[in-house]
């Protein structure tokens, strides 16, 4: 786009392998048919991403910084372009997971360099967290020891988003789980044993979960899931319902047959307490911390996200389920003012 800088941040580390081989020749070809002349960067350390953003960011020109490489390189360069209106921040997914594509499509969707010079700037909501900026999905409890847990499988030959996260959960079932809580959300308070939360803007995580299948990232409110400890054996048929989006319904309730162990509300901040002597562990966009307290708020209209132009014009962002764009409102969910 005239007059924009486009700037790609490759992370070589990110994934099984190097992405920079195949990638840096992509950029520049889709570059060269556009007439364009982007700027490259390679990480060479945890950092360096959000340090090459803050240093764009700084210098007032705008500019689309596309995050290449896995979730992680994605939450460095938002943490420094939150609310900098000068920066609009684009993925590559080249890690494991993969989870922030998965909102609104597959990663091939994403990975041809001509339709993400192509991209178009869409305003989203974030995550203001204690663990920093987010997009997507703040959890505590299983499903982030589960997180915690990953990195290790990924290492293992052939072992991608989805099935180091179902090894992550086998390892997780022989561990204690279940935390003594105090939830407040928008100033009511609850107390309870909970074995997990996820508290959503968008709607996937883990490498593939649906958590919150009607989820919106521009309506100012956060899709907050609980669900209180049940037996080992009956977790894995609930997991499987949560990973396909089948624990609730359209009207926002719980799907019935998980009533007695789930609950879901939508609010605007949400606080956690530990009240028991473990700390419970918290993930952000799969950035994992064991924490005794929490504080999650949506925080409106805080990003610039690019999402090319064929993703916007896919089913999966029409008809208001795109998170990004004004639409019409799913039953009870209040519309963005």
């Amino acid at each position: 786009m005239p007059g924009v800088q486009q700037v790609f941040i490759i992370n070589p580390t990110a994934g099984q392998k190097d992405a920079s081989c195949w990638l840096i020749p992509a950029i520049r070809q889709a570059a060269e048919a556009a007439r364009l002349n982007p700027e490259i960067h390679l990480t060479e350390c945890a950092g360096d991403a959000r340090y090459i953003t803050e240093k764009l960011a700084d210098a007032g020109q705008e500019v689309y910084v596309y995050a290449c490489g896995g979730d992680g390189t994605l939450n460095e360069v938002l943490q420094a372009a939150a609310g900098r209106k000068n920066i609009a921040v684009g993925c590559v997914p080249c890690g494991s997971g993969n989870d922030f594509v998965r909102n609104f499509g597959t990663a091939e969707d994403f990975l041809g360099m001509s339709a993400q010079l192509q991209a178009v700037p869409v305003i989203s909501d974030a995550l203001q967290t204690d663990l920093g900026i987010g997009v997507d999905i703040c959890a505590a409890g299983l499903d982030a020891q589960v997180a915690y847990g990953i990195p290790k499988f990924r290492r293992l030959p052939g072992c991608g988003g989805t099935m180091a996260y179902s090894l992550s959960i086998l390892q997780a079932m022989v561990s204690p789980f279940g935390h003594r809580l105090r939830l407040c959300l928008d100033g009511t308070e609850h107390v309870g044993t909970y074995m997990m939360m996820a508290v959503c803007n968008g709607r996937m995580y883990g490498g593939g979960y649906e958590a919150a299948p009607y989820a919106r990232m521009d309506d100012g409110l956060l899709d907050v899931v609980l669900v209180k400890p049940m037996s080992r054996l009956r977790i894995a048929s609930v997991l499987a319902l949560y990973r396909q989006g089948k624990h609730l319904q359209a009207d926002g309730t719980v799907e019935p047959s998980l009533a007695r162990w789930m609950s879901f509300c939508r609010a605007r901040r949400v606080t956690l307490d530990v009240l028991d002597s473990r700390p419970i562990v918290a993930t952000l966009d799969g950035e994992c911390r064991p924490v005794r307290h929490l504080y999650i708020e949506n925080a409106p209209g805080r990003l610039r996200l690019l999402l090319p132009p064929t993703v916007l014009q896919s089913q999966t962002v029409l008809a208001g389920q795109n998170p990004c764009m004004a639409g019409d409102t799913v039953p009870g969910r209040e519309k963005n003012v």
